[in-house]
């Protein structure tokens, strides 16, 4: 068994070994070490791949941990997140975040699938603020006398196609990663229902609303 960090900056003026001595000090104070540094100097907007994300999976085993300074180095969305994490606990991974003081144990015992409803919902949080901020600048658009979309459409049709989009750009992280895994649509269903992630009306979702989401996103 074997522990892993892993370290990514976004810009120029952050600092790798930054997070680097941050993992250190909570190692020596919990009795740990790490074996080996996984380190991306990369946007989190990129893909996983571009992240290193799907190469990290691949170092990982059963009972091994994953250690990271905080968890926004893992992804860019709560959505992303979710879908890593789940990844982690079925490879049973520890994972281990210093700032948030949290440590998921890889098992799917109480407080695993705690930690996964907790993601799901926090993801469901975002969404909600993303379609919030789509229409506020909706509603700016407006008053600037600009107009969206085909002028022959009713507005709030803008509306709802601006909050589909939203929806859909929010669950882009893990709809690729299922792609990337080979999963068919079907077995997408089941694993977006079975994270307790809600489809965007807030109910279950279907294939036909796991089709519409790839299609929105061109995947």
């Amino acid at each position: 068994m074997k522990t892993l960090g892993y370290l990514r900056v976004s810009t120029a003026g952050q600092d790798l070994e930054n997070q680097r001595r941050e993992i250190e000090e909570f190692c020596k104070v919990h009795g740990l070490s790490v074996d080996d540094y996984l380190q991306v100097e990369v946007s989190s907007g990129k893909t996983p791949k571009k992240r290193r994300i799907t190469e990290l999976l691949s170092l990982l085993n059963k009972g091994d941990t994953l250690i990271v300074s905080e968890l926004s180095r893992l992804g860019r969305s709560v959505g992303g997140l979710c879908q890593l994490v789940d990844g982690l606990i079925k490879k049973q991974v520890r994972l281990i975040a210093v700032k948030q003081g949290m440590t998921i144990n890889g098992k799917r015992d109480v407080a695993g699938r705690t930690v996964m409803a907790m993601f799901a919902l926090m993801a469901e949080i975002e969404r909600d603020l993303i379609g919030e901020r789509t229409r506020k600048g909706l509603a700016r658009v407006k008053a600037e006398g600009r107009k969206l979309g085909n002028p022959n459409l009713h507005k709030d049709n803008a509306v709802r196609r601006e909050n589909a989009k939203a929806f859909a750009e929010s669950l882009r992280p893990v709809l690729e990663g299922y792609l990337r895994g080979g999963m068919s649509q079907r077995r997408m269903v089941r694993e977006l229902n079975g994270l307790g992630i809600k489809a965007r009306k807030g109910g279950r979702w279907s294939l036909t609303q796991v089709q519409i989401a790839l299609k929105r996103l061109g995947l």
